[in-house]
């Protein structure tokens, strides 16, 4: 969990952050309220379907817009 934060501040940095951001992986349940803290809209964890990461593509378009 070293990545995920330097790339969202970096966004910050950037003045991008408004960019969604997901993040997909084995990732540890107590992991996923800290990435949503810092920023990361969804984490889709193994098993997570196709059409959930879609749908909340298209949601999150639909927001921004």
């Amino acid at each position: 969990m070293t990545l995920v934060p330097r790339v969202v501040g970096r966004l910050r940095e950037q003045g991008a952050g408004d960019v969604v951001g997901t993040v997909g992986d084995t990732i540890p349940a107590g992991g996923i309220p800290a990435l949503k803290a810092i920023g990361v809209a969804e984490v889709f964890t193994p098993g997570a379907s196709t059409a959930a990461a879609i749908d909340f593509m298209r949601a999150s378009v639909g927001r921004a817009a």
